[in-house]
């Protein structure tokens, strides 16, 4: 199969779009990137962390919970459908058989996924994986890396949106608690370097 990544473009799983924290970031940095990094999304993919959402926090809002959907609908160009479940590889993980599939047919670069083990040993050898496989917080930092620019003005938006809601609030706390500490670390210091008055 010939497959050539479109350059810059990451199909976040469930998992990414599950946490609040990471949802904002990577939202945030689809609007900062925009034309850089191109995020991309299937229904079968937010069906599965609405499904989630919504099972851990059976009291919420059903606001909050089709918030997610809503956000990615505004960007009706980057949704990957049409796919046909790729049947040539072995899945350690068969309910990720949809995300992989995906991936191919969006000739997607990175999937971004807290659960690695769904794509180990999809292939004999590893290096015939089309795709490169990151963990959010191995994301969040190669974006630091690549486009630092972007992060600061994500830091200031989610400064400025906290602080207008006059409560106690962590950015690198809330980065911690979503799995990404090494990027939380990042935030940390960059929050001590940016001016944020």
């Amino acid at each position: 199969m010939s497959y050539v990544p479109v350059s810059n473009s990451v199909l976040p799983d469930a998992n990414v779009w599950f946490s609040t924290t990471l949802h904002s970031w990577l939202g945030l940095l689809a609007a900062e990137t925009l034309g850089t990094w191109t995020f991309h999304w299937t229904e079968d993919i937010i069906a599965e962390a609405m499904y989630n959402k919504r099972k851990e926090y059976p009291h919420t809002s059903s606001h909050q919970i089709e918030a997610i959907r809503d956000r990615l609908l505004n960007t009706p160009s980057t949704r990957i459908s049409g796919f046909e479940i790729d049947r040539s590889v072995n899945y350690p993980d068969r309910f990720d058989a949809h995300v992989h599939s995906a991936a191919l047919h969006g000739r997607v670069q990175i999937i971004v996924t807290d659960d690695r083990k769904g794509f180990v040993g999809l292939y004999p050898d590893p290096d015939k994986c089309p795709y490169e496989v990151y963990t959010a917080d191995e994301f969040l930092m190669l974006v630091g890396d690549s486009a630092p620019e972007a992060i600061d003005e994500v830091i200031k938006q989610q400064f400025f949106y906290f602080s207008n809601k006059k409560i106690s609030f962590n950015l690198a706390s809330r980065l911690q608690d979503a799995g990404c500490p090494e990027f939380a670390e990042y935030v940390r210091k960059r929050l001590q370097e940016l001016p944020l008055t």
